[in-house]
């Protein structure tokens, strides 16, 4: 496309190292990132004399994105309810912590602090969404019910976030909510998660994809089985006590 523009000049970003790709797929090496994924974008503009200083990225909602995320969490009947959003899902199924902790750490967070839980996603994810929020009382599955900027809008309104490596977890820091990531065969070292908390076991094997995959290619997937329940309600809790000092 870039070539096709008809531009004078063009500028591109290196989103990794060609050896960084050599040493993953074929010599089957964990990936380190040398540095963080925005700065990579940045460093673009340095020909046009652009400051390239690290910025933490952001997510500009817009008025219309605002009131149709108030009204659709009006119509579900959690209008001025405390929010725990999660999106249990990921593109890729390596990337995604298993259902049935996800539900479980779901209904303690919801009964200890008491939460109102809404689940976010694509609309392939809906299934696995209902399995994660189901079991507690005035949940609200809205997996494949919200657009980009809905989604965006009632991430915003959460009190407390918790995702996979995924879109919604990046926009959930990129909105200010308080974010609990759990990251697998991914490298959490392209992003920052200061004022967050990162749920990551960092195995030999980790990480082992630049963006996951349908399978572990050790076969034991141990990089999310060996993420455990308190370790993410660890991390929620430390959130809401960082939120209330």
């Amino acid at each position: 496309l870039s070539r096709a523009s008809g531009a004078d000049a063009v500028l591109r970003y290196r989103k990794r190292d060609p050896f960084d790709s050599i040493a993953v797929r074929v010599l089957r090496r964990p990936y380190r990132a040398s540095r963080r994924l925005v700065s990579r974008y940045l460093e673009t503009l340095s020909p046009l004399g652009a400051d390239t200083a690290y910025r933490v990225p952001r997510f500009h909602l817009s008025d219309t994105d605002r009131r149709r995320g108030d009204e659709r969490l009006a119509d579900a009947g959690l209008g001025d309810s405390p929010l725990l959003v999660v999106a249990p899902g990921a593109v890729w199924e390596t990337k995604r912590w298993p259902a049935d902790r996800f539900a479980g750490v779901v209904g303690e967070a919801a009964a200890r602090w008491d939460l109102r839980p809404v689940a976010i996603g694509a609309s392939v994810e809906r299934d696995l969404a209902e399995t994660v929020v189901s079991a507690v009382p005035g949940a609200w599955n809205a997996a494949g019910l919200l657009s980009l900027g809905e989604s965006a809008s009632v991430i915003a309104r959460g009190r407390l976030y918790v995702g996979n490596d995924s879109g919604p977890t990046h926009i959930a820091r990129a909105v200010g909510t308080p974010t609990v990531a759990v990251f697998g065969p991914t490298d959490p070292g392209q992003f920052s998660f200061e004022g967050h908390e990162l749920v990551y076991t960092d195995l030999p094997c980790s990480a082992c994809s630049f963006y996951g995959g349908r399978r572990c290619r050790e076969g034991h997937w141990d990089c999310m089985r060996s993420v455990r329940s308190a370790d993410v309600l660890g991390a929620m809790e430390r959130l809401l006590e960082d939120r209330e000092t």
